[in-house]
């Protein structure tokens, strides 16, 4: 019986032998539809009539948002390339291909068999897994695993989650990435908040294109690297990049999981420590692949690659009511326990011992003991945000600054970011 497979290779060099040969009698393999772009092959895909796909570099909007479609219809992918084509070979496996067969001009008979053992052996593998019911693991699922062997730098990725309700993350991520470029580590602050991106205009930063969809367009695209990422990211100084977001909440839907995932590994494989600033979205995806797909894909995705959370709260009762509400949430979506921080800390909404009514209610309802707790300062806060500076330069001195740093310091410290993170 002969396996069934889409073809999408469009271009390729001997496609036209190859199909013929697929339909010699006897074939181990049959090709039931020639696709001619990505979109007509995950239709295909996703009517069930393929056990696998065979797909060249040069099918028209091939993305690496396409591979994990095809994964989530539970169709196997292989490549296929002409001999010589290197930069196609090189492409399929960007894109997370890990089987690429080569076609040698006048050697069709040792083409297919190759193709047909490698189809017959074709799953869909664990990292390609995507379980359709929960669009939360796509990106995951998308991304190559790193080899926990491997010789890594010490590059590691925080996300900055915030409750509903303002209460400070973006404030909160700003300093801390401020403060690491300060201390010496290589900083880079994304803005991942797809209700609207804000960092960019905090930081006085002008900006024309979103440098997170641009990145996540290379990723889809399998071309993100360090160079492309540096590209797309802006200098804020010497130790000190930003990744601008999207300002309307609109375009989420340029922010594919699967290249949101690619794009985290990226900034963990970069030296220094990524700060993602996540917004406060953590509900779950709307529908599969047919609906309104995943809201929050930024969100979901940066928390589950993150080396460590950090979760932000107001210090007033509606605000630890969201944030003990939203840590229920977090912690199905990460294991590693969150760094809670209270912001806004003040005499004038919880009494005279605030401090010591925060930790009670975390520790009584959510089994925080150690909060970080940042008082309020919104002279010098409003003063940074007119001018489009940062905490540190227009209050040095403050109070508050110096209680951020400590928590700058904190993320920094080998030692405590061992406690902190938790690195696959």
């Amino acid at each position: 019986m002969s396996v069934p497979v889409v073809l999408a290779a469009p271009g390729l060099a001997g496609e036209t032998d190859l199909v013929a040969a697929l339909a010699r009698p006897g074939a181990q393999v049959s090709v039931v539809r020639r696709c001619v772009d990505a979109i007509d092959l995950v239709g295909a895909a996703a009517s069930g009539c393929a056990h696998a796909a065979v797909v060249g570099p040069h099918l028209p909007r091939l993305a690496r948002d396409t591979i994990a479609r095809l994964a989530a219809a539970r169709v196997g992918v292989l490549g296929v390339v002409a001999a010589g084509d290197d930069d196609g070979e090189r492409m399929l496996r960007d894109l997370d291909v890990s089987e690429v067969v080569v076609i040698a001009p006048g050697d069709i008979d040792q083409a297919i068999s190759q193709l047909t053992r490698a189809v017959r052996d074709t799953e869909v593998s664990p990292s390609q897994t995507i379980d359709a019911s929960d669009l939360r693991n796509e990106g995951t699922a998308a991304a190559s695993t790193p080899d926990p062997g491997a010789d890594r730098e010490s590059g590691s990725l925080i996300a900055v989650w915030g409750a509903h309700g303002s209460p400070g993350a973006t404030t909160v991520a700003i300093a801390l990435s401020d403060e690491l470029a300060r201390m010496g580590q290589r900083s880079l602050l994304v803005d991942a908040d797809t209700m609207g991106g804000s960092t960019a205009m905090a930081l006085g930063v002008l900006d024309e294109a979103s440098g997170l969809a641009v990145a996540c367009r290379h990723a889809d695209a399998g071309t993100l690297d360090a160079f492309t990422f540096a590209q797309a990211a802006r200098s804020l100084g010497d130790d000190w990049r930003i990744l601008t977001g999207i300002t309307r909440a609109e375009r989420w839907v340029e922010l594919r999981p699967a290249a949101l995932a690619r794009l985290w590994q990226v900034c963990r494989d970069l030296p220094g420590i990524a700060i993602a600033d996540v917004g406060s979205g953590l509900e779950p995806p709307e529908s599969g692949w047919g609906g309104g797909g995943d809201r929050f894909a930024a969100a979901h995705t940066a928390i589950e690659h993150a080396d460590g959370v950090i979760a932000v709260g107001s210090a007033d009762p509606v605000g630890m009511d969201r944030l003990i509400n939203g840590l229920e949430v977090l912690r199905q979506r990460t294991d590693a326990p969150p760094v809670v921080v209270v912001n806004r800390v003040r005499r004038s909404v919880l009494g005279r011992d605030a401090a010591a009514q925060i930790r009670e209610a975390l520790t009584r309802h959510a089994q925080i003991t150690d909060p970080v707790l940042i008082d309020d300062d919104p002279a010098a806060f409003d003063v940074a945000l007119k001018d489009g500076r940062t905490l540190a330069e227009v209050a040095a001195r403050s109070k508050v600054r110096g209680q951020l740093r400590d928590l700058a310091r904190r993320v920094a410290d080998e030692r405590v970011a061992g406690e902190l993170m938790v690195v696959p």
